[in-house]
């Protein structure tokens, strides 16, 4: 096993994954990461990061398929010897309706929110602790799971749990000086318009007068995952510019708590399936 630290970050072809990923090789981390379906962007990826002198692996892998999650993990270690850091980021959203949600939904939304995280982590701790790393286990989550909308009762219920189980395994992991920690990122630009002010339909709600960068949430990863921060574990640390801050700017009710036009569109479907039954 090297004396170089090695971190596991899901999803990192684009978005915050990507940041994460170019700011802990940075910082001296070799680097391994998943990507589901953007082999270009996971190219460039690693092209960058081996650019600053560091060792990459990228791994093709769909976070809902069984023990793919697991998996990934053990193969990252078999090839660099050690996992320092765990960052569970990658997830695939989708928005439906509770008039509407079918078995498949869920399933896999379950998969790609929750439990594949877990397994990530399961597997992942269980190095740690046979290796005698002191690592870091860090979930992506969501303001989101913090405060409810009208159309993500599925996706925030799932990154509400992964806060919640965030704490419980930061204390089954303490014995081992295993910290488990969550970022909860706000409205993050991961498109990259150069006209995002403009575009971006709730910049007048955040509090520091602009939405956010895949460069905020991954310096506040990096801060988690150093040894400055040994002393936190727990803890969901919302990066959001003041987003879910109680108290919102005048005119947060103009856009919430309820999108008429989902809930609109949600009966509409309900109704015509309904009108097929019986046709």
């Amino acid at each position: 096993m090297s004396g170089k630290k090695t971190a596991l970050v899901t999803g990192a072809s684009s978005g915050i994954g990507m940041g994460i990923a170019l700011e802990l090789a940075e910082r001296g981390y070799d680097i391994a990461f998943s990507y589901r379906n953007n082999e270009e962007g996971a190219r460039a990826v690693k092209a960058k990061i081996e650019a600053m002198g560091a060792a990459c692996r990228c791994y093709q892998v769909r976070m809902e398929d069984g023990n793919a999650p697991a998996a990934l993990v053990d193969q990252a270690h078999a090839d660099f010897g050690r996992i320092d850091a765990m960052v569970c980021n990658a997830a695939k959203d989708r928005r439906f309706s509770i008039l509407n949600a079918t078995a498949e939904d869920f399933a896999f939304m379950t998969a790609q929110l929750y439990s594949g995280q877990m397994l990530c982590a399961g597997a992942a701790a269980r190095h740690m602790i046979k290796d005698g790393i002191q690592g870091c286990i860090l979930f992506i989550s969501s303001v989101h799971g913090q405060m409810p909308t009208s159309s993500d009762f599925c996706y925030g219920g799932m990154k509400a749990a992964v806060e919640r189980s965030c704490e419980s395994l930061s204390l089954e992991l303490s014995p081992y000086r295993i910290r488990v920690n969550c970022i909860a990122p706000g409205a993050i630009n991961v498109r990259h318009r150069d006209d995002t002010q403009l575009n971006y339909p709730y910049a007048e709600m955040v509090p520091l007068g602009r939405w956010g960068v895949e460069e905020d949430i991954a310096h506040a990863a990096a801060f988690l995952l150093s040894d400055q921060a040994f002393y936190i574990t727990g803890v969901t640390l919302r990066v959001d510019g003041g987003f879910a801050l109680p108290g919102m700017p005048e005119g947060w009710a103009q856009a919430y708590p309820v999108d008429k036009g989902f809930v609109q569109r949600a009966y509409d479907q309900m109704m015509k399936e309904e009108e097929e039954k019986h046709v």
